[in-house]
């Protein structure tokens, strides 16, 4: 009888020895909204032995419509997304084990959080978190994956510190976004698509497949639809002022 990995198993590269892999491995997961729920699940499906949710929010009704882990109860208790996660993703795999923190990820906890971690996922609502995640990950050597979206539309970008340009390096000067979910909403399957993407990137960085990661920044819209892959080019910047590159 096929067991519970066997299908992805059979993937080229991957094997029992990258199942094993996988379940030795700790991902922190930054934010439990459309990104980091689908995200999340993905990678406890996958068989990822570690897992640790991170959001100081609690579940709403206008959350559901992209946020695939919750459910009417949940949002009618307004539970707390990382313990309400942590539920959802403990029935999917029992194997894994699950760690709730409902705290904000900030300068003053980003040490702490990512403690342990392999790999990080950047599914955070707000530009300020992400680049205290871009130090404190360039500090550690920590590779992380980033994604974000808004509207019908949104990027994944692949950061290894010391081995690719790192977050301040692709926006130098980060400003207000032309987009916003409280102006411009977000479709829900935006969300699921760029978390899968995300999740994508994050299987091949724990299983050793740096061969097949994404090389830039891919920028992804479902309406109307159209992919493209943007390279780095620093042109006539200055060195970045935390990594170097």
């Amino acid at each position: 009888m096929p067991g519970r990995y066997t299908m992805q198993e059979r993937l080229a590269g991957w094997g029992p020895q990258g199942q094993a892999r996988l379940a030795g491995s700790t991902v922190v997961v930054l934010g439990m909204g459309g990104l980091g729920g689908a995200a999340a699940m993905l990678l406890s499906r996958a068989g990822v032995g570690r897992l640790r949710l991170v959001d100081p929010d609690r579940v709403a009704l206008d959350n559901l419509h992209r946020q695939l882990l919750y459910d009417e109860a949940d949002a009618s208790q307004a539970a707390p997304k990382a313990q309400a996660a942590a539920r959802h993703l403990g029935g999917i795999n029992s194997e894994i084990t699950l760690e709730a923190i409902a705290e904000e990820f900030q300068a003053g906890n980003g040490r702490e959080l990512l403690e342990g971690a392999d790999l990080a996922l950047d599914c955070l609502d707000r530009p300020q978190p992400r680049f205290v995640l871009n130090e404190l990950c360039v500090e550690l050597g920590l590779p992380w994956v980033h994604a974000g979206v808004v509207a019908a539309q949104g990027q994944v970008l692949v950061l290894r510190p010391g081995l690719t340009p790192c977050l301040r390096c692709w926006f130098p000067e980060p400003g207000e976004p032309a987009l916003t979910s409280a102006h411009d909403g977000i479709l829900g399957p935006a969300a699921a698509m760029l978390a899968s993407l995300q999740a994508s990137e994050a299987l091949k960085l724990l299983l050793g497949r740096e061969e097949s990661l994404l090389a830039g920044m891919l920028v992804a819209r479902l309406w109307p639809p159209s992919f493209h892959e943007v390279r780095f080019n620093r042109g006539d910047q200055e060195p970045c002022p935390v990594c170097g590159y």
